[in-house]
């Protein structure tokens, strides 16, 4: 069973992940039902000599391989689709388009480290590079119903942010910069995880994101608290 699905847009990978898995699930079973019905039915006990031709219910086998073609095109555009929407499109350009449909937004930039997160907030001015920036140690927080973008490198090697719930995983790249975005739609406190092997306590670099409504968000950012133990506490979040 998947994750508990909190963002806007997270269904599009929903539907990627049902289509492939259900799809390989029933090509699966007619698969071997076929191999299974021909292992019975042409058994050496009974068809002691070879078949002078294939049999009329066999030739029609041939059409799994149509179904199959149908299948990875249906399978291809959808994926394709769900990627082109949420990693070739300029960050820039989402941005734009968030703004003029009257949305909010939040940007953190992200280092990925052995073996914790690092993000990084501009504070409440909402710029980078002033005096109130501030950073969070393996904590995310984020407002509810706002875009969220997140620019993201690493300090030493291969990463990648996974936050499942908003369907969400995409790697840090030493000397590189990466983004992604997702909109939380649901309050409350989810699990973050590096979802790429960099090293032996790779297990360990685990975070949370807390989504909390607008006007606690707005107040949080004032006066930030830095543990997600007090940040829970405080805001009376529940699992």
């Amino acid at each position: 069973m998947l994750p508990v699905n909190i963002s806007a847009d997270g269904h599009l990978i929903d539907l990627v992940l049902k289509i492939s898995i259900g799809g390989g699930i029933v090509i699966g079973i007619v698969s071997f039902a076929i191999v299974l019905y021909m292992i019975f039915k042409f058994r050496r006990s009974k068809n002691p000599f070879p078949l002078q031709d294939v049999p009329p219910l066999l030739k029609k086998v041939i059409y799994i391989d149509f179904a199959m073609i149908i299948f990875d095109l249906v399978l291809l555009v959808t994926s394709s689709y769900a990627w082109a929407y949420f990693y070739i499109r300029p960050i820039d350009k989402i941005k734009k388009e968030a703004l003029q449909k009257g949305e909010k937004y939040v940007e953190v930039n992200v280092i990925g480290r052995q073996f914790f997160w690092t993000f990084i907030y501009p504070g409440e001015d909402g710029k980078f590079g002033t005096s109130d920036d501030f950073k969070l140690a393996n904590v995310l927080v984020v407002p509810k119903n706002y875009y969220v973008f997140l620019k993201m490198t690493s300090g030493d090697t291969l990463h990648s942010l996974f936050i499942p719930n908003v369907r969400m995983k995409y790697d840090t790249i030493p000397g590189r910069t990466t983004y992604v975005w997702f909109k939380p739609t649901a309050e409350g406190q989810y699990d973050i995880a590096c979802a790429e092997l960099c090293g032996s306590m790779h297990y360990s670099m685990k975070g949370i994101m807390i989504v909390m409504e607008e006007e606690k968000y707005k107040e949080w950012i004032k006066n930030p608290i830095y543990n997600s133990e007090d940040i829970i506490s405080m805001y009376e979040f529940k699992r």
